[in-house]
């Protein structure tokens, strides 16, 4: 089944059961994917609705962190309640230890100097898209 297709099954099933808070935010996310859908002029693949989830992810977070810097527990744990729904859609993620594993690979067959750390950096964003947290 397709992501979009999932989120919308998830949705109607949540509308039935009267959960208002996964309707609330998949209602939110199905509106993000949609627009995302007109800027680009067609229909999302799953790997771009993967990119727009995480999009959304990270700004959840970011929102959590700065609530709690407010002292505002209680939106602060609504955000973070979202972040772990919209988790739910996207790929596993790979532990620190994998993503070093992969990296210490890369290396190894790639000799990279400090200089080319960037063009290192892009290879490995493509080899892990949507299975690693970047910043680590």
């Amino acid at each position: 089944m397709a992501l979009v297709s999932k989120i919308e099954a998830e949705l109607t099933n949540a509308l039935k059961s009267g959960d208002n808070f996964t309707k609330d935010t998949l209602r939110f996310l199905k509106s993000v994917i949609k627009n995302a859908e007109i800027e680009l002029k067609s229909p999302l693949s799953d790997e771009q609705a993967v990119s727009v989830i995480q999009k959304e992810v990270k700004k959840r977070s970011e929102a959590e962190a700065l609530y709690n810097q407010a002292n505002k527990p209680d939106l602060a744990a609504s955000e973070a309640a979202e972040a772990e729904l919209l988790k739910k859609y996207l790929p596993a993620q790979m532990d620190e230890a994998a993503i070093r594993e992969v990296v210490a690979d890369y290396i190894k067959v790639n000799p990279t100097e400090l200089s080319q750390t960037g063009r290192a950096m892009g290879a490995l964003s493509i080899k892990l898209k949507g299975q690693a947290d970047m910043g680590i």
